[in-house]
């Protein structure tokens, strides 16, 4: 072995013996880098559980016990250190994820009593995108109220998760007639995902503002605020926007104009029969021209000139699809079905188009 090293090259050796070294010496600096890491893990999980406990205690006492609970929580500095306050709001925000009605009340009198809204309000107009998030969550999930003028600022944020959660945070809290207002200056589409948020705030909230949501079926705005607009129409049955559609029937976008199509089946706008028959025999788009028969079907009950023209049309169409939902829009509009019925009538028909297909 001391011959083998003696024949290897002193500036190899000297190599080798300082990457040895170096390796030590990084690895004993990790070893003490990690130390205070692990002692504040502990200690924040001494933390969690002593706040976990407390937020138990102050959901099953009564109010006069509360106080005292309260002072507790200001006496271990949730308001003044941040690290601590980081580590109660987690705890509580995992609380209001399972508590309803009263227990939810409690949390949020706690969140209020020990001023953590304030510092909330506080944090939206910080230069930190992550700390006007949490910030925006927690004052929407409380239901805080916050100055309007800077719930707009925000909307018009450069980041979209806090415009997406500050459209969200307008639906939830506000009532005034303006709450509509992103609809008008969004500067890009809302996703799949927004939209369904967007409609179920809507028609969850407790006090329903009559809006006109037909106005924005309109070219000027975005197709995913149209979508949405067409969703809001359909679910409210607004026939005011019946016009709306008729104008707009004629976009390029076939995926927009077969969801146009199938709005007018909803709302059984009877004046708008002629129209979808004319615009049949316009229409070169095969899943545009399932949706008008679908519609023609459930909208043409009793009406001779819904069945003539379907009768009519069994006898030049070809295509299997088509003739399926021709005999069934026949079925619908030449007899009265129970609720039960209807629903296997639209049942078949949306069996008619494979899901892979349905996207144009």
């Amino acid at each position: 072995m001391g011959n083998l090293l003696h024949n290897v090259p002193s500036y190899l050796l000297d190599f080798i013996l300082f990457n040895i070294i170096v390796i030590h010496i990084g690895m004993f600096l990790v070893f003490i880098y990690n130390i205070p890491v692990i002692i504040n893990s502990e200690k924040n999980n001494r933390i969690r559980n002593i706040f976990s406990e407390i937020l138990s205690e102050i959901i099953l006492l009564e109010n006069y016990e509360n106080t005292e609970k309260i002072k507790i929580l200001k006496k271990l500095k949730v308001q003044k250190n941040r690290r601590i306050r980081t580590i109660f709001i987690k705890v509580l925000k995992e609380y209001t994820i399972f508590l309803k009605g009263t227990e939810f009340a409690t949390l949020t009198d706690v969140y209020k009593s020990l001023g953590l809204h304030v510092k909330d309000i506080k944090d939206l107009d910080s230069i930190f995108s992550t700390r006007v998030l949490e910030a925006l969550d927690r004052l929407n999930r409380f239901k805080i109220v916050v100055n309007r003028t800077k719930i707009k600022k925000l909307q018009k944020h450069k980041n979209s998760e806090i415009r997406e959660l500050a459209n969200a945070y307008t639906l939830n809290i506000y009532d005034s007639e303006d709450i509509y207002d992103f609809f008008d200056f969004t500067t890009e589409p809302f996703t799949p995902w927004q939209q369904l948020e967007y409609f179920q705030l809507i028609i969850n909230r407790p006090n329903y503002q009559n809006t006109d949501f037909g106005k924005w079926i309109n070219p000027k705005y975005d197709p995913s605020v149209i979508n949405l607009a067409l969703d809001l129409v359909a679910y409210y049955y607004q026939n005011t926007a019946v016009d709306s559609i008729h104008k707009m029937i004629e976009t390029r976008d076939c995926k927009l104009r077969c969801k146009m199509i199938k709005t007018l089946g909803v709302l059984n706008h009877k004046d708008s029969i002629p129209f979808l028959i004319k615009l049949y025999n316009e229409e070169k788009n095969f899943y545009c021209q399932l949706e008008i028969i679908k519609s023609l079907g459930y909208m043409g009950n009793k009406n001779k000139m819904v069945t003539d023209f379907l009768e009519n049309l069994l006898t030049t169409e070809y295509h299997t699809n088509l003739r399926k939902a021709i005999l069934i829009a026949i079925t619908r509009a030449t007899s009265s079905l129970s609720v039960v019925e209807k629903r296997i009538y639209n049942f078949e028909l949306e069996k008619l188009v494979p899901e892979e297909q349905k996207i144009l």
